[in-house]
């Protein structure tokens, strides 16, 4: 499938717009697990939301290194549509 540099850019766009829920969202999920273990809640429940929070940290990283890849690519494809040399 062959993209514009318009889509490429869009794609990088939706990307970043991941990282920054999956960032909120690691946020929410640390702070409900340090709810649960100030109200001295069971360990186990207060571990998953951590557990969560580090998932959500890692969905981050990975958006945030597709937003950066498809930005890559929309720039590369700005060149070669504008018959910029390589």
């Amino acid at each position: 499938m062959s993209r514009t540099a318009a889509e490429a850019a869009q794609e990088a766009v939706e990307w970043a717009e991941r990282a920054e829920i999956a960032f909120s969202m690691a946020s929410i999920r640390r702070a409900e697990g340090a709810a649960v273990a100030e109200r001295r809640g069971p360990h186990s429940e207060s571990a998953a939301w951590y557990q969560k929070a580090e998932d959500s940290e890692r969905e981050r990283g990975t958006a945030a290194a597709m937003a950066s890849m498809w930005a890559d690519v929309a720039g590369a494809l700005h060149l070669v549509e504008e018959g910029e040399p390589k």
